[in-house]
């Protein structure tokens, strides 16, 4: 195309994280304490989307909140960290953290209602 350029593999875009694919990753965590009620899915869903996540949170019978996602692993470890403390009016007790190869189920991140 006249005009355009192609980009080098691996050159960032403006504003878009780019990673290797190997550097990607799935994560299951499951998130307890005072998760529900509180805006958590809410707040996880706006950090994924920070974080250029792909995924899904949703509330769980227990009172737990799940949340699965994929992206890149340095990124998905700072969703694991922000899952320890949540928003303002959470208390968080504890997160199970699993790992494991990409599914790619998604092209989005979103909260799951019911």
């Amino acid at each position: 195309m006249p005009g355009s350029r192609r980009r080098p593999r691996g050159e960032r875009t403006p504003g878009r994280h780019v990673t290797e694919p190997s550097d990607r990753a799935y994560l299951r965590a499951v998130v307890r304490g005072r998760v529900q009620g509180v805006g958590f899915r809410w707040w996880v869903h706006e950090l994924a989307r920070t974080l250029e996540l792909v995924g899904r949170v949703s509330n769980q019978p227990n009172g737990a909140v799940l949340v699965m996602a994929e992206g890149s692993r340095a990124d998905l470890e700072k969703l694991v960290e922000g899952l320890s403390v949540g928003p303002r009016h959470a208390a968080v007790t504890g997160v199970e953290a699993e790992w494991s190869t990409p599914r790619h189920r998604w092209r989005r991140f979103a909260i799951d209602h019911g």
